[in-house]
């Protein structure tokens, strides 16, 4: 077991591990030494090539003992590999999201505007305000959805009739939201399930809030003051990103709000 051990560069745990799932197999001397065989350890680094190609445990197992020079396992090969790159571009997303919320961070979540240009979001209720029944209805999409958070997005909306009449609250539908460009990662049954939020030139509007204060219509007046200031006119709904959420609920959020805008203005 030691010797073993040693050549292969494996621990005596993981040589019992591999061992009771059949991918060594020893026999034992009549005083209870284990002996392998170079044909153990040529079985047992096969299995850790396969890991090292990504695949899962089960999967190199099930590989293990198949013929490898063959159509069958090239195709899984390619398969791997577009598995990868898959993963390979969703690690990108979260890198690149974990950067933007360092970056605001250093800005101390102060408030900020800024014209930009949104790609339209194709989005899945999982409420309309506080009734989160439809959730139900939309159950396989919302899954589908979480399977893809690196691209995909929990977040909120506003009515433009909410944000603009009389109450003295917004109540926004929750969501979970995916750009259109990146509409390839759904599958069909998805796309032909979602809604599309148009959004276009945008006014963002970032900024740092507690949870409570984020519904009431008074923390939204910086908004309004800078819409009268630059002559702009809210076009449509607007999409609440959240950036950084305190999951006590006692400090303060910093999220981000689009809002389309006419074209025109300052």
């Amino acid at each position: 077991m030691k010797q073993f051990a040693a050549m292969t560069g494996m621990t005596q745990s993981k040589i019992r591990f591999y061992e009771k799932h059949g991918l060594v197999l020893s026999d034992r001397t009549e005083n209870g030494y284990r002996v392998f065989t170079p044909e153990d350890a040529f079985r047992s680094n096969a299995f850790r090539v396969l890991l090292q190609y990504g695949f899962s445990i089960s999967e190199a197992v099930a590989m293990l003992d198949a013929k490898q020079d063959t159509a069958e396992f090239r195709e899984s090969l390619q398969e791997q590999r577009q598995k990868l790159e898959r993963e390979r571009i969703l690690l990108d997303y979260r890198q690149r999201r974990i950067e933007s919320v360092l970056d605001v961070l250093e800005t101390d979540g102060k408030v900020d505007f800024k014209i930009v240009h949104i790609p339209d979001q194709l989005y899945v209720n999982a409420s309309y305000g506080r009734d989160f029944t439809v959730s139900m209805e939309n159950e396989k999409v919302l899954a589908e959805y979480y399977d893809l958070l690196s691209i995909t997005s929990c977040a909120r909306i506003i009515s433009k009739g909410n944000l603009l009449d009389s109450s003295p609250s917004v109540d926004p539908d929750y969501i979970n939201t995916v750009s259109v460009e990146e509409e390839h990662f759904l599958s069909p049954y998805a796309r032909e399930h979602v809604k599309r939020l148009k959004l276009g030139r945008c006014l963002r509007f970032r900024r740092m809030v507690t949870r409570e204060e984020s519904i009431q219509k008074e923390t939204f007046d910086d908004l309004f003051e800078y819409l009268d200031a630059h002559r702009l006119t809210i076009s449509g709904d607007i999409l609440i990103m959240p950036m950084f959420l305190n999951l006590d609920g006692e400090g303060s959020d910093i999220e981000v709000l689009y809002v389309p805008i006419e074209e025109g203005g300052d």
